[in-house]
C-alpha cells in the first residue's frame, strides 16, 4: 500500500481528528501515487497517523477514514459504518419519512451523501477516493434498507474538481421522477432528478418547525429563496392570511405550486423574480412583513469569495429589517462553511445600524441532527441560522 509522510507539525492536527491532508503538507511519497487509491499516513519520522484515500490531483490530498491502526480501509468497514448511520439515525426519532443517512465525515465516510426519500435513496459521491466504494455502497444500502430504486446524482463540482466521472441515474430498481414525503404534518413532493442538493433541503427540517412558534393567524410572511416552499407552507399552515414566496427558479416554483395542493392550502403567492430586485420592490412599495424568512443559496464557495459574500448578506439583512414590522421577525441563513455565525451577527448589527432598527436575538438554528458535524472538524457545522425580533 502506499505510504505518504506529512511534513513536521502536521500529525498534531491529524492525532487530533482532523481528517483533511492538504497536498503541500505531504513532505514524501514511497512512490509515484495514483488517483483514488488507498493509503497509509505516517508522520515525518515513520510513526502511524492513519488510513485513508489520495487524489493527487487536487488541493485535499488525502482524506483519512481510520485512525485506527488494527482498522485499516476495507469494504467491510464503508459497510459497518453505514449500518452504524442507520442506526444512529434511528435513535433520533425524527419525525418524517425522509433523511439524511449519511453525511460524509460527519458519518466518518468522507465524500459520501446518502439521502432517504421514502422507499427510495439518492446517493452522491464528492470525491473520487470514496467513488471507488461505489458497488460496496449500493450493496450496503440494498442490504440495510431494502429500498425500492436507488438514485446517483453526479455532482457537477465533484466531476470537474475530482474527475469523477459517472452519468446520474437511477444504479438500481425503479425511481419515479416525483416522490412524495412527509414531514411533522405536512407533505412535499421531492423531483429528485431535476431538484437541488439530492432533492430537498433536509438539513433545513429543524427550522421549519421552528417557524412555527413565531406565525400568528392573519399574519403577512415572506420566504425568500422560498426553493419549493418549505417555509412559506409551514407559515401558512399556521395560519398567516398572506405568504410571498420568492424564487428564481420557475422549476422549483411549480414544485411549491403542487406541495401548495397536495397539502390542501391556499394563498401563497408564488413570484419567480430575483431575491434581490424583488425585496428592493417591496421596499419601494413600503410593504411590511411579520414574519421574513431569507434563506440564500451558498454565496462562499471558498474563502476568497468570502468579502463579496459579506456584501450580499449585507444587503439581504437591509432590505429584511427595512421590511419587517416592529415586533416581527427575521431570519437570515448561511449554507457555507466560510460564512460563520460570527458572520451573520455582524452583517446583521451594521445592517441594523444602517437602517437605525434595534434587533434582539431570539434564537440560533443549524443544520439538523441527521446532518451531524464533528468538532474536530469545524468544516462539517456549515448551515447556521440567526433569527431576531425587530423592535
Amino acid at each position: 500500500m502506499l505510504q505518504i509522510r506529512v511534513k513536521p507539525g502536521i500529525e498534531d492536527k491529524i492525532r487530533g481528528f482532523f481528517p483533511w491532508i492538504y497536498r503541500p503538507e505531504i513532505a514524501s511519497y514511497s512512490r509515484k501515487p495514483k488517483k483514488g487509491e488507498l493509503v497509509v499516513v505516517r508522520d515525518f519520522g515513520g510513526k502511524f497517523l492513519g488510513y485513508g484515500y489520495i487524489n493527487p490531483e487536487v488541493s485535499i490530498a488525502v482524506r483519512i477514514l481510520s485512525f485506527d491502526k488494527t482498522e485499516p480501509v476495507t469494504p467491510e468497514l464503508i459497510k459497518r459504518r453505514l449500518l452504524q448511520a442507520y442506526n444512529y439515525r434511528k435513535r433520533l426519532y425524527i419525525n418524517s419519512n425522509a433523511f439524511r443517512l449519511v453525511h460524509s465525515e460527519g458519518d466518518l465516510l468522507p465524500g459520501l451523501i446518502v439521502d432517504v426519500y421514502g422507499e427510495y435513496v439518492v446517493i452522491e459521491f464528492t470525491t473520487f477516493g470514496m467513488s471507488m466504494f461505489r458497488e460496496t455502497v449500493v450493496d450496503a444500502l440494498l442490504e440495510i434498507l431494502r429500498p425500492k430504486g436507488i438514485y446517483e446524482k453526479a455532482n457537477l463540482t465533484a466531476r470537474k474538481v475530482e474527475g469523477i466521472e459517472v452519468e446520474e441515474g437511477t444504479v438500481y430498481g425503479s425511481v419515479p421522477e416525483e416522490v412524495i414525503i412527509w414531514e411533522h404534518d405536512l407533505k412535499y413532493v421531492i423531483n429528485i432528478p431535476q431538484g437541488q442538493k439530492t432533492g430537498f433541503f433536509l438539513d433545513q427540517r429543524n427550522s421549519r418547525s421552528f417557524v412555527r412558534n413565531l406565525v400568528e393567524p392573519g399574519d403577512r410572511c415572506l420566504d425568500v429563496f422560498c426553493h419549493t416552499g418549505g417555509f412559506a407552507l409551514n407559515m401558512k399552515k399556521m395560519g398567516a392570511e398572506e405568504v410571498i414566496a420568492v424564487d428564481l427558479s420557475e422549476l422549483a416554483l411549480e414544485v411549491g405550486r403542487k406541495n401548495e395542493e397536495l397539502n390542501g392550502l391556499s394563498g401563497i403567492r408564488w413570484v419567480n423574480k430575483n431575491a434581490f430586485d424583488y425585496l428592493k420592490e417591496l421596499d419601494t412599495m413600503g410593504e411590511k412583513f411579520d414574519v421574513v424568512v431569507i434563506d440564500p443559496p451558498s454565496f462562499a464557495k471558498n474563502r476568497h469569495a468570502v468579502p463579496n459574500a459579506l456584501r450580499g448578506y449585507k444587503e439581504l439583512c437591509v432590505r429584511g429589517l427595512k421590511l419587517t414590522k416592529s415586533g416581527g421577525y427575521l431570519a437570515i441563513f448561511s449554507c457555507s462553511f466560510h460564512i460563520t455565525e460570527q458572520h451573520l451577527l455582524e452583517v446583521l448589527t451594521k445592517a441594523s445600524y444602517d437602517v437605525r432598527r434595534q434587533v434582539r436575538v431570539i434564537a440560533k438554528t443549524f443544520q439538523d441532527k441527521d446532518h451531524p458535524w464533528i468538532l474536530q472538524m469545524p468544516n462539517t457545522l456549515y448551515l447556521k441560522g440567526v433569527w431576531v425580533e425587530v423592535i
